[in-house]
């Protein structure tokens, strides 16, 4: 039976399908001529809608941060050459962090890129007179996807549709989807749409997972003072019912990195801690590095989540089960996928084999460092405030790369909190834009009857001044974050690096924050906004009825705080890494014949 006798689909309905059935329903990013045609086809849909960024970069945020909440994909739509290169940035956090991104990209027609036609947005290949080559932005992708298809071959569309759709859920990694401008209506089968997709993880030799859960097994019933330590890739990878399983099963004393936190309950039974090296609170550290056995799950080592790199775990006691690797008491096995261990030894645990392990009671765990500060509200105060007395159950919390990401390690997170910060890319500005792709995706949820939760976001005026036009967007939209602006007069996370009263640290002092809605367009009735500078004023405000009465609403609290108030986790974390950089510095000259410098 030829094309023309099997019912089709165009191959824009196709990929839009595939996609909704993952259970998307929302598509991000911004048009441009060469994929407004491709747009189009969002509509022919059912259940599926579009929401319109004010720009590239912030789609690739907003996607990201879909991703981090509803563990699919969060998808953008974007144009050639300029609107991808805007997106780049976003989409490179995203691979550095393990979320599951699909970029759309829609081309110029394949003869015009075939006879590398003179098309806007090209680049001349070479000297100005060459003729442009169509698939350099291709090629400029490469190092932050996991995987790419150019749909120009009418005999594999779907095939290629589905391959990028599977790898990016099993490798939880950005991919590219390229959409010439003349294959959007190409007819492809429509009984492909009923071919189910496999998404399960096997590793390659079942007998080695078998070997390595019985080492992993005969280690933790021989040991004595074992521990659990959870990182963020656990998360990413979807594996948090698994890991509280084994927790609950073993009650091994369990810890979370600054990245994971609240990945394991803070209430839990087993829970003792965050782990990270030196600027850990008092007796965490020491209490995971003198375990007999440490299983590290999903771990990302980098800086900023192993406390300048003062992680000192041996490998004869540590266990590492990883998207890529397993590695057991240094003897690592590449190309296996933690996951289906981590199932296999779960499913295999004997209690009875176990020892009577420590209770997280019984750890002599110091309190965080109180840092004072000339304003009335301080990092000290204001984060321990919000985990005593306004995080809920179930919130969906993001801090922004600056002093909240270190500052908030301070609130004692409540049960099931998804917490979000981009702590090891960093890319500042990142967090506004992604909140409101967890207001997309718990949208879903709540339409899926999933649990209820808050997106509640913490970001400083020197980040939001980046991305805040997408203000605009959560109220078109009707979302309704929690929005905490913290006002302390410009970047002073950089301030803590270097410069502290430099100009380049500074920004303008004197934007209405509290009046942006209105700049914005939104109407009254869609958000609340309120600024607060003592700590009186802002527990009134949070018990107040006017707050609580706001909840449908997009909810802004501008928050004063001193430029210099720096959370004792960033300022130790300065300090080690100045040291730290200054040595690698006197190291690389010496090797070189060079003298040493001043950093």
């Amino acid at each position: 039976m030829t094309m023309t006798e099997t019912e089709t689909v165009s191959l824009g309905d196709y990929l839009f399908q595939r996609i909704h059935q993952l259970g998307i329903t929302k598509i991000l990013g911004c048009p441009g001529d060469f994929n407004m045609t491709l747009l189009d086809h969002i509509f022919n849909v059912e259940g599926l809608d579009w929401v319109g960024n004010c720009n590239e970069l912030n789609a690739a945020y907003a996607a990201d941060g879909y991703g981090r909440v509803r563990g699919l994909p969060g998808v953008l739509v974007t144009t050639y050459g300029v609107g991808e290169l805007s997106a780049i940035n976003g989409v490179s956090g995203a691979f550095a962090e393990h979320v599951p991104v699909l970029h759309i990209v829609g081309t110029p027609a394949r003869p015009e890129m075939e006879y590398r036609m003179w098309m806007h947005h090209t680049l001349p290949a070479g000297s100005d007179s060459e003729s442009p080559d169509h698939h350099v932005y291709q090629r400029m992708s490469a190092p932050v996807r996991c995987v790419c298809a150019v749909l120009d071959d009418v005999d594999t569309l779907t095939e290629e549709i589905d391959r990028v759709l599977i790898t990016i859920w099993r490798k939880s990694l950005p991919g590219y989807i390229y959409v010439p401008l003349d294959i959007v209506n190409a007819p492809v089968p429509k009984s492909k749409l009923d071919m189910e997709l496999k998404f399960k993880i096997i590793n390659p030799d079942p007998s080695l997972e078998d070997a390595l859960v019985l080492e992993i097994l005969d280690a933790i019933y021989k040991s004595k003072s074992p521990t659990i330590l959870v990182d963020i890739l656990a998360r990413r990878h979807r594996s948090r019912k698994l890991v509280m399983e084994l927790i609950d099963k073993t009650r091994i004393p369990s810890f979370s990195t600054d990245m994971a936190k609240g990945f394991v309950d803070e209430d839990h039974p087993a829970f003792v801690g965050q782990y990270n090296g030196r600027l850990s609170l008092p007796g965490v550290a020491e209490a995971v590095e003198r375990s007999d056995v440490v299983i590290n799950i999903g771990p990302l080592i980098s800086d900023s989540n192993t406390g300048g790199f003062t992680r000192f775990i041996e490998d004869k006691h540590l266990i590492v089960l990883h998207p890529s690797y397993v590695e057991v008491f240094g003897v690592r096995h590449e190309g296996l996928h933690f996951l289906p261990i981590l199932e296999k030894l779960v499913a295999k645990i004997d209690k009875s084999k176990l020892a009577k392990f420590r209770t997280a009671e019984s750890f002599n765990i110091g309190p965080p460092k109180v840092v004072e500060s000339p304003a009335d509200i301080s990092n000290s105060y204001f984060y321990k405030y919000i985990g005593d007395n306004f995080l809920q159950a179930n919130d969906i919390v993001f801090a922004d790369s600056g002093t909240a990401q270190y500052g908030i390690n301070d609130a004692r997170f409540p049960k099931n909190i998804n917490f979000t910060t981009q702590l090891y890319y960093s890319s500042i500005g990142f967090a506004l834009p992604a909140a409101l792709g967890a207001c997309v995706a718990q949208r879903e949820i709540d339409a899926e009857g999933g649990a209820k939760a808050r997106v509640v976001l913490f970001e400083g005026d020197g980040s939001a001044m980046m991305t805040i036009q997408e203000l605009s967007t959560v109220t078109r939209n009707g979302y309704n974050p929690i929005i905490f602006l913290i006002n302390n007069s410009g970047y002073t996370i950089e301030r803590a690096i270097h410069g502290p009263e430099a100009k380049y640290n500074d920004i303008s002092p004197n934007w209405h924050w509290t009046e942006l809605f209105k700049t914005f367009g939104a109407d009254e009735s869609k958000y609340f906004a309120a600024k607060v500078t003592s700590k009186k004023a802002l527990e009134d405000l949070l018990a107040s009825k006017e707050f609580a009465e706001a909840e449908s609403k997009a909810r802004f609290v501008e928050v004063v705080m001193d430029k210099m108030d720096i959370p004792w986790r960033l300022s130790g974390q300065m300090a080690i890494m100045g040291e730290k950089v200054k040595q690698w510095f006197i190291d690389y000259s010496t090797e070189r014949g060079e003298v040493p410098r001043a950093v």
